[in-house]
């Protein structure tokens, strides 16, 4: 059965690669093979991944609204902006619990010009200077243009700063060229799926529990807004907070904001 990805692309539905993701969730094999034969039965010619997407969400949430949460974490991560500026932030979070020091939304001066660098981070002796590329649609991949232009700050900045290698974070794919052009200049990729296994981002966040504050299914747009406010980016940050600090940092009603922290902290087990 072909289906219709974000991009446009027909590509084959792979049932067992479907229920590897559900498994990934926290569903168990017999759980998961039960939602997969449903959606199998579902599928017409060409049906878009969305649909798919929208009706397996509609199963997980009569389950468990904390598999539902885990299973959108790549919408999640969609929901950070409008703009990169938060998913900048949330990524600087996330390399703090991994050890490294950073600071997001620098200025630097380098040898030919000015260079606004999303994220600075230092560990075991070494500095990174670290290009985020935000996508807030999916279908949509970094380029060669991307890679491009993240090397070239890096070579202008390099000395002046003691870079040791130039990182590019994104929360989609790369194009081939992107990634056959970094491999070849020494650029580390981070993506959704790239490097396959522990180097890619989704593995990066799910190791350590590292949701944004958007994978609550409680999660409005105005709520959204009032985190991006009060600098609210991991689950973990809900935690630091009883029902009612959360509900006046938040101005919504405590018993709303007893049910953040109770998913937040199912979240984050």
């Amino acid at each position: 059965m072909l289906i219709t990805k974000a991009n446009g692309d027909k590509v084959q539905f792979n049932k067992n690669e479907y229920q590897s993701s559900l498994q990934k969730a926290g569903l168990t094999v017999s759980e998961a093979r039960e939602i997969g034969n449903q959606i199998y039965q579902d599928l017409y010619p060409e049906i878009s991944s969305r649909n798919i997407y929208l009706k397996t969400q509609r199963l997980l949430k009569r389950k468990d609204n904390v598999l539902s949460a885990r299973y959108s974490l790549k919408k999640a991560i969609m929901s950070l902006g409008p703009t990169g500026f938060f998913f900048e932030r949330y990524m600087a979070a996330v390399l703090n619990t991994y050890g490294y020091k950073t600071k997001y939304d620098q200025i630097l001066k380098g040898k030919c010009t000015n260079h606004e660098v999303d994220i600075v981070a230092e560990k075991d002796g070494k500095k990174f200077m670290i290009e985020c590329k935000y996508h807030n649609q999916p279908g949509l991949r970094s380029d060669l243009h991307v890679a491009l232009y993240t090397y070239a700050r890096f070579l202008d900045l390099k000395d002046i700063h003691h870079f040791t290698a130039p990182f590019l974070i994104t929360n989609t794919l790369c194009t081939s060229q992107a990634i056959n052009y970094a491999g070849c200049v020494g650029l580390k990729i981070i993506g959704w799926h790239y490097p396959a296994g522990e180097e890619s981002l989704e593995h990066y966040i799910e190791a350590k529990k590292l949701y944004p504050v958007t994978a609550l299914t409680n999660m409005n747009n105005a709520l959204n807004e009032k985190c991006r406010q009060e600098n609210l980016v991991l689950i973990q940050d809900l935690l630091k907070f009883t029902p009612t600090s959360l509900a006046k940092r938040l101005m919504v009603k405590e018993r709303f904001a007893e049910s953040l922290i109770s998913q937040a902290r199912a979240l984050a087990q």
